[in-house]
């Protein structure tokens, strides 16, 4: 058997002249004769589609649009946690709701007191919302030297919570060699809700 070669072409001549005698006998009967075949032909059809093929085909579609979904997830389920941990790290940098009425002047108080500095103007802290975030503003101006400006920035620049010097401006005091005149705005932010 397997050393025979199939002639395709004797299956689709038998095929060819059944369709011509099918034809021909509906050509010479007239089709109103063979109306009751086509219609339960038609009938058989559609059940089959409807019964047959096309619940699997409904099926298989859903089944598709889970995985797709189900794989969205899942690429975008790594980059969710990424943030999330980032986020709740950040609340860790921040001041606590509860300390919101005194952190910022109590911080900028002890950062001058570490490095022995003495405020000549020193404002209240001013507080505004966005999003569910208080930001707190504090300005104080101060006559110090230069290395000691800036150790006082780095000192508020790297603490814990976070404090963030948002204006700074630094005149060099005529009367007085080597002093400047500092004013500087520092802010932080305290998130009214965290998450878990």
């Amino acid at each position: 058997m397997a050393g025979k070669d199939i002639d395709i072409q004797v299956y689709l001549n038998a095929v060819k002249a059944e369709g011509e005698l099918l034809l021909n006998t509906i050509r010479h009967k007239g089709a109103k004769r063979f109306g009751k075949a086509f219609g339960i032909s038609a009938l058989l059809i559609a059940a089959a589609y409807f019964g047959i093929y096309k619940p699997p085909q409904d099926k298989i579609s859903r089944l598709q649009r889970e995985i797709d979904a189900a794989r969205a997830m899942s690429e975008s389920g790594a980059a969710y946690q990424e943030l999330r941990t980032q986020l709740i790290g950040s609340y860790g940098t921040l001041p606590q709701l509860k300390d919101q009425a005194q952190w910022l002047s109590n911080a900028m108080i002890d950062s001058l007191r570490a490095d022995s500095l003495t405020p000549e103007l020193f404002r209240p802290v001013i507080e505004s919302e966005s999003s569910g975030i208080i930001f707190q503003t504090s300005t104080v101006q101060l006559t110090v030297k230069f290395n000691e400006v800036y150790i006082w920035l780095m000192r508020l620049e790297g603490a814990t919570p976070l404090m963030h010097v948002s204006n700074l401006e630094v005149t060099k005091k005529p009367d007085m060699m080597g002093w400047n005149v500092v004013s500087a705005s520092v802010m932080t932010a305290i998130p009214k809700k965290r998450l878990n």
